[in-house]
């Protein structure tokens, strides 16, 4: 058997935290033959910012090979509650190795939004999340925002309207995204 990619119980004490107003949810697919099998990391950040206002904001790192629209390896963010449609962004890889590179790149991304969110008791980072493995990745999340630029610089950053259409993003698009604490770190190379 290969080494597979397996990474949520390195970083993570458990799938679900909840604090006051927020609830951290993972989901890891695991794959020991990333060949033949899919893999995924999902994390959903709800927040309620009034008594009934819920930003639901779902982003990932997947490979789905059994699917006829996004086949490659990708990252993905769903930001209905924003107003934007789904957002597909390819990862040119080739071996397990570039794609556990992208992998704790979307973590390292992902524990700088946790530790931003996280109140003045630092419950995050003391009760949910491994800090000293997430010392070991820091500075990695270069690689994802880097490929977003290149991506962007390229026009080849697109996402899916509400309308199932698909378009270029624009720079409208990508300000509302920067708005987005949960999502900025992201496109933080993008001007």
């Amino acid at each position: 058997m290969k080494e597979g990619l397996k990474f949520l119980h390195d970083f993570f004490t458990s799938k679900k935290y909840e604090m006051v107003n927020l609830t951290i949810t993972l989901d890891e697919r695991p794959s020991f033959d990333i060949n033949s099998e899919d893999y995924r990391f999902r994390v959903k950040i709800a927040e309620v910012i009034d008594e009934i206002d819920i930003r639901c904001r779902d982003m990932a790192i997947e490979d789905h090979h059994n699917q006829t629209k996004h086949k490659k390896p990708h990252l993905q963010f769903k930001l209905h509650a924003d107003g934007i449609g789904p957002i597909h962004i390819f990862i040119p890889i080739s071996t397990i190795e570039e794609y556990k590179k992208y992998i704790l790149s979307f973590l390292d991304i992902i524990g700088s939004i946790l530790i931003k969110l996280d109140n003045k008791n630092k419950e995050l980072q003391t009760k949910f999340m491994i800090m000293d493995n997430f010392k070991k990745i820091e500075g990695m999340r270069e690689n994802i925002q880097q490929l977003v630029f290149d991506k962007y610089k390229n026009k080849e950053l697109k996402l899916l309207t509400f309308d199932k259409k698909e378009r270029n993003m624009n720079d409208e698009d990508i300000k509302k995204l920067k708005s987005i604490p949960q999502i900025a770190p992201f496109f933080e190379n993008i001007n």
